[in-house]
């Protein structure tokens, strides 16, 4: 249940392909934080967190969301991580 939760979030809140979506805006921070904070620990979590961090202190919305997208690709990697450590 809890997988198949995480994977509606991942495809709801961040987009599938980043090349051919619309830019992650930076209003979408707290979803992300939230979403991270229910991984379990690993190196592409704290990657995630890693990019999360710095998207927080980014500069400008462009860099905000090149910074999200990076979010997006190690959260994916992470939840999917998470969802064979299930099986």
């Amino acid at each position: 249940m809890r997988s198949l939760l995480a994977a509606a979030v991942v495809a709801a809140l961040l987009p599938v392909s980043v090349a051919s979506a619309a830019p992650i805006p930076c209003s979408d921070i707290p979803m992300a934080q939230s979403f991270l904070n229910k991984l379990k620990p690993g190196p592409n979590t704290r990657a995630a967190q890693h990019h999360l961090d710095l998207a927080k202190q980014a500069k400008s919305e462009s860099q905000c969301s090149a910074e999200l997208a990076e979010v997006d690709k190690y959260a994916r990697r992470s939840a999917a991580a998470d969802k064979r450590a299930q099986k």
